[in-house]
C-alpha cells in the first residue's frame, strides 16, 4: 500500500496559499520557499495545507509544493544552516543551470556564497542586500516603498499584518498572520494615541468593522505602515500640517488599541495560545 505523504515543503520562492482551489480564487496567505506544511488533502491538481509557521490553511498549486517522506521532512527542518533569508528577494543559480528566486525571509539553509537546496549548491548571481537591521524598526524601515499586496508577506508585496509579520520573523518573533491575532496576544497598553511610545504597535477599525488596519509607532504621530506602499504618515490630528508626512484622518479616528513591542519571549505562548484556539 503507498504511503500517503504527510508532508511538504515550498519548492519556489513565492507560493500563493489561496481561499479555494481555484486560480482565481483570493490569495489570502503565501508559502516561501522553505517552508514547510502538513498536507490535509488534495483535489485535482490543489493540494490543502496548514503552514508550519503560522498555522495557516488554505490550498496551494501541487506543482509548487514539494513532498516530502517523514524522515526527509526531519533532515530538512533540523538541518544546522536553515534560517530565515535575511536580504532582499534575489536570485540564485545552481550547477544544474537551475535558477530560483529567494525571497526575504525564505526559510533555508544560507551561506556567504547563497543557499542549499536539497543537496544541491546555489549561488547568488549577483551581491545581496542586507534588508535586516539591528532592531524591529530598523528592519521595518528597509521595507519602505515595498508596494501593497493583499496575502503577501515578503519584499515583492505585502499587506498591513503579513507586514507586521515578516518583520518580527526575521527577528525570530513569531507571530500569527492575521492583524485580529495578533492584537489578541499582544500587551495591550491603551487605545489613545497619548498612550504610545515609539516601538509600539498600533490597531485600527473602520466605522463598525473589526480591527481592519495595524502598523508601527514611530512617535511624533508618525505611523509606519503599508497602505498602497509601505510610508510614513501622520495620524496625530494636532500635527497634521506637517509637511513632510501626509495627514491620514481615517486613521486618526480608528485607534482602537496599541500593543506594547512583541518580545521572543513571547513567542512560545502566542502559537501554545493560538493552536489551542483553534
Amino acid at each position: 500500500m503507498k504511503e500517503v505523504t504527510r508532508y511538504g515543503v515550498a519548492e519556489i520562492g513565492i507560493v500563493p496559499i489561496r481561499e479555494t482551489p481555484s486560480e482565481t480564487a483570493e490569495m489570502v496567505n503565501q508559502l516561501l520557499l522553505g517552508e514547510t506544511v502538513e498536507i490535509l488533502s488534495q483535489e485535482g491538481v490543489w493540494t490543502r495545507i496548514v503552514s508550519h509557521f503560522d498555522r495557516y490553511e488554505g490550498w496551494v498549486s501541487s506543482a509548487q509544493l514539494r513532498g516530502l517522506p517523514e524522515p526527509d521532512f526531519h533532515h530538512w527542518v533540523t538541518h544546522p544552516d536553515r534560517r530565515r533569508f535575511p536580504y532582499r528577494s534575489t536570485l540564485v543559480q545552481g550547477a544544474s543551470n537551475h535558477h530560483l528566486q529567494i525571497p526575504c525571509g525564505a526559510f533555508v539553509p544560507v551561506s556567504y556564497r547563497g543557499i542549499e537546496w536539497f543537496g544541491e549548491n546555489y549561488n547568488f548571481r549577483s551581491e545581496p542586500v542586507r534588508l535586516k537591521g539591528k532592531t524591529v524598526l530598523d528592519t521595518a524601515h528597509a521595507f519602505l516603498g515595498v508596494s501593497y499586496l493583499w496575502g503577501g508577506r515578503t519584499d515583492a508585496g505585502i499587506d498591513c499584518s503579513g507586514f507586521i509579520q515578516s518583520v518580527h520573523m526575521l527577528h525570530d518573533i513569531t507571530l500569527p498572520r492575521d492583524s485580529t491575532d495578533q492584537y489578541r496576544f499582544g500587551e495591550q497598553k491603551g487605545t489613545r494615541l497619548d498612550d504610545a511610545e515609539t516601538g509600539d504597535i498600533i490597531y485600527f477599525k473602520y466605522k463598525d468593522r473589526p480591527i481592519t488596519h495595524i502598523g508601527f509607532y514611530l512617535g511624533d504621530g508618525l505611523l509606519l505602515h503599508a497602505s498602497a506602499q509601505v510610508r510614513i504618515q501622520q495620524i496625530d490630528p494636532e500635527r497634521q500640517t506637517d509637511k513632510e508626512h501626509s495627514f491620514n484622518e481615517a486613521l486618526s479616528l480608528g485607534i482602537v488599541g496599541i500593543i506594547r513591542p512583541y518580545q521572543p519571549a513571547t513567542v512560545q505562548s502566542i502559537l501554545q495560545n493560538h493552536e489551542t484556539q483553534r
